[in-house]
Order: structure tokens, then C-alpha cells, then sequence
């Protein structure tokens, strides 16, 4: 049985970073998807989907939210499409209407430095 999980409706990738399923490797091909849209269009933010499958996404236990990212032109925020979570292939234009997405968002910026702050690892002990 697919176990459901809701999420807040304002949570971001950011918050919920600790429970991601292979968390460098979604915030890898994440990141992929979030360049190809700045290059297209000077910017790149990303919204969660805060309703649907949550767990299990086949490889281990964690979070693989489905996203969506967006850009601003002029001030005024555009849907660029959206993504599977597991998959992170591009969305139908149809999926992306009818998905739950966060209110809220991260920056190409905040995404780039979790990325390199997972890569990291943890402090060592001298």
C-alpha cells in the first residue's frame, strides 16, 4: 500500500533537505534541471508537490517530492514545468496544473549551497 504524505503547505526543498531518499543524488539531477532553466531564462526557483506519494520512492526510505520549478521576469513568477521526484523527468503540461505545489520556494542559490553542504559530509573530529 502507498503510503501518503502531506506535507505543509508552505514547506520548501530546503526544510525538508533531512528526509530526502539519496539526497545527492536527487539534489544532483534537481540542480540539472533547475541550471537548464536559468540558462534559458536568467533565473530558476523550485517548489515541492506537498501531497501525494511520500516514502518509499523504490530505493530505501525518504522523501523524492515531485517539483516544479519557476522563474521571474520582470518581477512576475513563470512556470518553467514540473518534475518527478524519482524520476525527474518533465511533467505533462496537464500533471503540472493539477499537482499540489508548495507556496513557497528555493533559490537556485539556497539548492546550490545544500548541495555542496551535503557533499561535505560531516565536520571530522581532529
Amino acid at each position: 500500500m502507498i503510503r501518503k504524505t502531506h506535507l505543509p503547505p508552505d514547506a520548501t526543498l530546503i526544510q525538508v533537505a533531512g528526509d530526502l531518499a539519496e539526497p545527492e543524488e536527487y539534489l544532483r539531477r534537481l540542480l540539472g534541471n533547475m541550471r537548464f532553466c536559468q540558462k534559458r531564462h536568467g533565473d530558476a526557483l523550485v517548489r515541492i508537490g506537498v501531497t501525494g506519494k511520500g516514502k518509499g520512492g523504490g530505493k530505501g526510505e525518504g522523501l523524492s517530492p515531485s517539483y516544479r520549478i519557476d522563474y521571474r521576469v520582470d518581477g512576475v513568477e513563470t512556470v518553467f514545468n514540473g518534475f518527478g521526484g524519482t524520476s525527474h523527468s518533465a511533467f505533462t503540461e496537464t500533471n503540472v496544473r493539477e499537482t499540489n505545489w508548495s507556496r513557497a520556494h528555493a533559490t537556485i542559490q539556497e539548492v546550490q549551497r545544500l548541495y555542496d553542504d551535503l557533499r561535505k559530509g560531516p565536520p571530522r573530529a581532529p
